[in-house]
């Protein structure tokens, strides 16, 4: 791969976030490539190096994402996180598929809202956990999985990511509690 090309690579994910190319693509150094299940596809997304402060993803082109309601964005992506990610000691990228109840049921035991105010918050931070590449939605299946951006996790965050994974319940958990009523 030349330079112009990487330089091209490197403005897409710039602009645009990880992008979701053929399996056959070739891709630049730096690039993290994540393979699809079933390799229909990969996903590439820049690697900053663990332990890296804030300013060398700014010096990357990689600046934070700012959210909206993020109080709302992370809880959502913590459900997905619970939903999703089958076995926390084993690798989060590229996990399981979830339904959109599931995570609801599990944003719902932790934010204790009305099925109406909880129903819209978790769509609206769903689409924008998809549109930064947290999360993979499938709108019409209504699942989600978790997307390539959490692959770049390092082992600091996993260790956190882990514990809140064991102190959040499961959708199983939830319906269990739900059938055996108040007590």
């Amino acid at each position: 791969m030349n330079e112009a090309e990487t330089a091209l690579w490197w403005a897409r994910v710039r602009a645009a976030g990880p992008q979701r190319v053929e399996p056959s693509s070739a891709f630049p150094a730096g690039m993290l490539r994540l393979v699809e299940p079933e390799v229909t596809a990969v996903w590439l997304l820049a690697v900053v190096p663990e332990g890296a402060r804030h300013s060398v993803s700014e010096e990357l082109g990689l600046p934070a994402l700012a959210v909206e309601q993020p109080n709302d964005t992370a809880r959502v992506l913590a459900a997905c996180l619970r939903c999703c990610w089958a076995e926390p000691t084993g690798p989060m990228w590229p996990g399981v598929p979830a339904s959109k109840d599931e995570v609801a049921a599990v944003f719902g035991e932790i934010t204790n809202r009305d099925k109406a105010a909880s129903n819209r918050a978790l769509l609206a931070a769903i689409r924008r956990l998809a549109g930064a590449a947290w999360l993979l939605w499938d709108e019409p299946g209504q699942t989600v999985r978790l997307g390539p951006r959490v692959a770049a996790w390092g082992s600091a965050e996993l260790s956190a990511l882990r514990e809140l994974w064991r102190m959040l319940p499961s959708a199983a958990d939830v319906g269990r509690a739900d059938e055996e009523g108040p007590r």
